[in-house]
């Protein structure tokens, strides 16, 4: 227990005291000591509170200084930092003059583009009382690496000096060949001109001058020695300009008088083992010339044409010898002959008839003679390839230069898109014919005949149908055609194409049904002079057309159509006639002008009316060499043509195709080729 000051000085437990009269003076000391207490802690608590204001202001202080030093440290690192970008920028503007990548005119440009953009991205991170300053000392330091620039272009147009001096010596040095004097002269006074201004220093264009010279001059010297190798005159004429030449270094005029001696020397000795050659040379080359000559002519014997690097050796091989004037003719020959074998066939009969025209001027001579029977050949080789293969007889001649062969094991629809490609050989080797060819080889024809065989009517119909819209008309024409040697109802029913009746059913598979009718015998035809089928047929048919072959190939496809109807239970009346032979021809006949011609399914006779009223002239146009029309020999413009085509008598000769019949003939080009006058027809 705590014990409790007396006024005497003593302690007292707190129970132990008394509060009479001695106790209250005692009390009243006592609360003048708790008085005085509290003053002093009073005291001492302001004293306190002083210090810890001062102590805060202190530190305050102490931060503010702290901060203030690391902004400045902040503006100083920011100073640094953009003089360096400064400096890399100097160094690349400096380097890109040097190479060549900133043009020395806009060099200064440049630098005042990076620098003040470098500066002015920089500023606004100094604080406002730094910005001032910083600006000063980077647009200083900007202005003084400026001139380091500036520096830098200067030294590139030494250089560029120095490689111009360097570029002209060069040309001089060219044509000091032709002119010395004024190439020499030309030569100092463009190092004495340039040179101070150049990275050349005084010693260094005195070289310059005295290299030039002694270099041009040996130079000129090597060439005329080296010239002259072959050449006796040549060389002595070179040897006595070498020592003509008045700054050329005395050790390397005895070097290229040296060379040419060792020229003389090898001349004499070439021209003595030359002597000994010569007869052995001309022998071998007798016996080579020789056996060249008789392969390039057995080469040449064959029409078509002979590589010209061919040609070119064979003219190597025999230069010199009795057989290179027999080469040369014969190279001419193979280029006229062989060159008239790939072009077309029309071409090369114009040409055999301008030769027997010729002829026929002059008189017949044995080098006339031979050509012709040359000429004849190859037109007969063409005509026969042609005949027999087409494609195969293009492929020959380099009119197409590949023939891929044909996949038939993917039936119809495999070789759909292969009949495409071979659409296109077709067209070229059809330019070369003058008439359509098919796409197939004869072989590949006959392949396509026993496949379409194995499938029934029905089937075969629709495949025909369905090759037959995969190629142009007239090659599905020329396809019939080539069928037609080996399978006469398969190859009108291809050239039906993709013709059907009124009930939308495939006129081919009527063809292919009254074929396998007739051939089985299970319907009776009428077979009698007047009435029969066939006599009926071609009597209607013969009306249309003037072509036999066509007549004939017309009433053979409506006398197989005629017979499949009846197979289906057709009676064979005169109505059937008329609408097999309808279906045959894909059309309607008609009686126009006194004639009978063939209006395409689909097309009205109003329609052609329209046609020949408006037919257009560049179509007319395409088919006249020399823009006119000729009728038995004589010519007419072809407007005036174009004017008669509405009264005019037509022929048929194909789908939707006719030619013009006038006095008695039929309207032809200059080149007596029938004009084609043609009505658009939904195919």
């Amino acid at each position: 227990m705590a014990l409790i000051p007396t006024t005497n000085g003593a302690r007292v437990r707190p129970g132990n005291v008394s509060f009479g009269r001695g106790g209250a003076e005692a009390g009243v000391a006592s609360g003048r000591a708790l008085e005085q207490l509290g003053q002093v802690g009073t005291q001492a608590a302001t004293s306190m509170m002083a210090d810890q204001t001062r102590y805060q202001d202190e530190e305050r202080r102490k931060a503010e200084q702290l901060a203030e030093a690391a902004a400045r440290q902040q503006d100083m690192l920011r100073l640094q930092q953009t003089e360096d970008q400064l400096r890399d920028a100097h160094d690349e503007v400096a380097t890109g003059i040097q190479q060549g990548t900133i043009p020395k005119d806009s060099a200064d440009q440049a630098w005042n583009e990076r620098s003040g953009k470098i500066v002015g991205e920089a500023l606004p991170g100094f604080r406002d009382q730094a910005k001032d300053i910083a600006r000063k000392s980077l647009e200083g330091m900007g202005l003084r690496l400026g001139n380091g620039v500036r520096k830098a272009r200067e030294q590139r147009d030494k250089q560029d000096i120095t490689a111009g001096i360097g570029q002209s010596l060069e040309y001089l040095q060219r044509q000091f060949k032709v002119d010395p004097g004024g190439a020499e002269l030309q030569a100092m006074q463009t190092i004495d001109q340039l040179g101070p201004f150049s990275n050349y220093n005084p010693e260094q264009l005195a070289k310059l001058k005295q290299g030039w010279k002694e270099q041009v001059q040996f130079t000129t010297g090597y060439e005329a020695i080296s010239a002259g190798r072959e050449n006796r005159k040549a060389l002595d004429a070179a040897q006595k300009m070498v020592n003509e030449l008045p700054d050329i270094d005395p050790q390397k005029r005895a070097t290229l008088n040296d060379r040419a001696e060792a020229y003389r020397l090898r001349m004499d000795q070439q021209d003595e083992l030359r002597a000994q050659r010569v007869q052995r040379e001309a022998e071998r080359r007798l016996k080579v010339a020789e056996a060249e000559f008789t392969t390039f002519q057995a080469m040449a014997d064959r029409g078509t044409s002979l590589a010209p690097e061919y040609i070119d050796r064979a003219m190597s091989a025999t230069a010199g010898t009795p057989y290179q004037a027999g080469i040369k003719a014969l190279a001419q020959q193979a280029k006229e002959t062989g060159g008239l074998a790939a072009q077309p066939i029309t071409v090369q009969r114009e040409a055999l008839t301008q030769l027997d025209a010729l002829i026929a001027q002059r008189g017949r001579t044995p080098e006339l003679d031979k050509r012709r029977q040359q000429l004849q050949t190859v037109l007969n080789g063409s005509e026969h390839d042609l005949g027999a293969d087409p494609l195969r007889a293009g492929l020959e001649r380099g009119v197409i230069t590949a023939l891929p062969p044909l996949n038939m094991a993917g039936g119809v629809g495999g070789l759909v898109e292969q009949l495409r490609d071979r659409s296109v050989l077709a067209e070229r080797v059809q330019t070369w014919a003058g008439r359509p060819v098919p796409p197939l080889t004869q072989q590949e024809a006959q392949g396509l005949g026993q496949m379409l065989k194995t499938m029934p009517a029905d089937q075969r119909a629709t495949a025909i149908q369905t090759l037959a819209a995969t190629l142009p008309a007239q090659q599905s024409q020329a396809l019939a055609a080539q069928l037609d040697k080996t399978d006469r109802p398969t190859a009108i029913a291809f050239g039906l194409g993709s013709l059907r009746t009124t009930f939308d059913r495939p006129v081919a598979e009527l063809v292919l049904k009254g074929a396998e009718a007739l051939k089985a015998k299970t319907i009776k035809e009428e077979k009698t002079p007047v009435d029969g089928w066939g006599a009926r047929i071609n009597a209607a048919a013969s009306a249309v057309f003037s072509n036999p072959q066509q007549v004939e190939m017309t009433s053979e496809a409506a006398r197989f159509i005629l017979a499949g109807m009846v197979s289906e239970g057709a009676g064979g009346s005169e109505d059937d006639v008329r609408r097999a032979l309808r279906l045959a021809v894909g059309g309607t006949i008609e009686d126009r002008n006194g004639q009978r011609i063939v209006l395409p399914a689909g097309v009205e006779r109003q329609d052609l009316d329209q046609r020949l009223k408006n037919y257009p002239a560049d179509v007319l146009g395409a088919q006249l060499p020399d823009g006119k029309v000729y009728v038995r020999g004589q010519a007419m413009d072809a407007a005036q043509f174009l004017t008669s085509l509405p009264g005019a008598q037509l022929r048929t000769v194909g789908r939707g195709r006719y030619v013009v019949q006038a006095g008695g003939s039929v309207a032809a080009n200059a080149k007596n080729q029938p004009i084609v006058i043609e009505v658009p027809y939904a195919r």
